[in-house]
């Protein structure tokens, strides 16, 4: 994947709902097409970053992570209350003035719950980490959506901590969090496999999850592919959000 050229710096992001559409009663805009773009994935023999040798079976993984205005539609129709507002400074009224920013601060259940209603799901653990390395080769802890390169040699091709302090983190060109797919897609056509909002992948049998991708929270090492926290399914974080999987091809 090729890094951009030069990244605006966007210092202001209180107008993020401008130029897309009319907000309607629910205080957010109806979904869009590209919110539910699925990428195909034919699977196959992986190990897991733990060490766990698994055959993958086709999957679907959402091109995006589920913005604003997609999980307000399903939280609708999952009967389930909109999350508390994240508290990111300069947006506030997040969910409604945002609608194509990364929703967050659900429980995993929740994301869940939501993603069910239009016949998604969350990804495995090991979808997720299969997805993530693509196209590329190497030791994942080495790996970043991208390649090797680290971000800042890579022309910051992600949202995260830029140069892994707070006064130096708009260098990527965000203050905070960013549109979803404001950044160049991985070989795997993706968007924001690292930084951003960090995702939920699906509860195991303890009901703990494994949260992958880092955030503009992260410092670089914590966008590295084969990097991950785990978290209970029913914890919510500011910065944490999902995307949408689904089986078969």
């Amino acid at each position: 994947m090729r890094a951009p050229a030069a990244v605006p710096l966007l210092l202001l992001l209180a107008a993020c709902g401008r130029g897309e559409g009319p907000v309607g009663q629910t205080g957010t805009t109806s979904p869009l097409p590209e919110d539910t773009l699925m990428m195909s994935f034919e699977g196959g023999p992986f190990v897991t970053s733990w060490g766990d040798s698994v055959v993958i079976q086709p999957f679907q993984l959402s091109r995006t992570e589920v913005t604003n205005r997609l999980f307000v539609r399903m939280a609708r129709e999952a009967g389930i209350e909109l999350p508390p507002d994240p508290g990111i400074p300069g947006l506030s009224d997040y969910i409604a003035s945002c609608p194509g920013y990364p929703a967050v601060n659900m429980t995993a259940l929740e994301a869940e719950s939501a993603a069910a209603t239009l016949g998604f799901r969350l990804p495995t653990a090991a979808e997720w980490e299969f997805a993530a390395m693509s196209g590329l080769q190497g030791r994942r802890q080495d790996l970043f959506p991208w390649g090797s390169l680290p971000p800042e040699e890579a022309g910051y091709p992600a949202n995260y901590l830029a140069g892994d302090a707070w006064d130096t983190r708009n260098r990527d060109g965000f203050l905070y969090v960013a549109p979803v797919g404001s950044f160049p897609l991985s070989d795997a056509g993706l968007a924001d496999m690292a930084g951003n909002a960090a995702e939920w992948t699906a509860p195991d049998d303890s009901l703990e999850c494994r949260v992958y991708g880092g955030s503009w929270l992260s410092e670089s090492e914590e966008i590295r592919i084969g990097s991950w926290r785990t978290l209970g399914a029913g914890d919510r974080a500011g910065h944490i959000g999902f995307r949408l999987a689904r089986t078969g091809s």
